[in-house]
């Protein structure tokens, strides 16, 4: 009986513990996300299309779900509520469906997610990439684009012909300068020897390729780490209804 006990209150104060810290990390997404889109800065989605993509609205959603499931495993534990114990294992549940859901479908779709993609980015270069609009939303978009070109060095999304004769300047065949290979004042009406000749949407491929191990590692590790925290919920109900000890 003594065993158990001490077995249930090590399960109890690790769990509350854990979920103290998620619901505080769900706080402070939460902020970051109420932030980014008050701020609407260069934060935007790169698919403009897909707006709910963007990087405010992911952290808000994002941080007001660890937020609830913080908020139950902590008052769960603590409060040895056996409804909300239930209620945090399903909620755990259903993310952890839905991550592998998305990793069939995106694995099994990957050709058809990879021309949406294309499709999408050449439609927002042709229209969205306006340097003298000032509008928060076109130029967080721009800056972001503008970003990915440098830090991947690229030019485009296949090449730098995608950016010939945009809404922004037609009848031009030029670039952004940020296409260039020494980024300078109006390096993007010079000569195409002075831009980089990759596209970004390969390159991006390539990041992702190249940091496969790093991505496996982390979605291994999120997905030992939720299986857990069910488990000990599990555990934790279990005990409880059954009544086998008071504290």
């Amino acid at each position: 009986m003594a065993s158990e006990k001490t077995s249930f209150c090590i399960v109890k104060y690790v769990f509350f513990a854990f979920n103290v810290f998620i619901w505080l990390l769900g706080c402070g997404v939460l902020a970051l996300g109420i932030w980014l889109q008050v701020n609407r800065g260069p934060f935007v989605s790169l698919l403009p299309a897909y707006s709910f993509l963007s990087a405010s609205a992911l952290c808000i959603t994002a941080g007001a779900i660890i937020l609830v499931v913080g908020f139950l495993g902590c008052c769960g534990a603590f409060l040895e509520n056996q409804c909300m114990l239930i209620g945090y294992f399903v909620m755990v549940l259903l993310i952890f469906a839905l991550e592998i859901t998305a990793g069939t479908l995106g694995f099994v779709k990957k050709d058809e997610v990879q021309m949406l993609i294309k499709k999408e980015l050449l439609s927002s270069i042709k229209t969205e990439y306006a340097p003298r609009v000032q509008n928060p939303d076109i130029e967080g978009w721009r800056e972001i684009f503008d970003s990915l070109q440098l830090e991947l060095q690229c030019c485009g999304v296949n090449n730098y012909t995608d950016w010939y004769n945009i809404q922004a300047w037609p009848d031009e065949a030029r670039v952004p300068d940020s296409c260039c290979v020494e980024p300078a004042t109006s390096c993007g009406q010079l000569d195409k020897s002075f831009w980089f000749d990759r596209g970004c949407l390969g390159e991006i491929e390539y990041w992702f390729v190249r940091n496969m191990y790093v991505l496996g590692v982390v979605g291994i590790t999120v997905g030992v780490i939720q299986i857990l925290g069910m488990v000990a919920a599990i555990v934790l109900f279990c005990y409880l209804r059954n009544r086998k000890f008071l504290l």
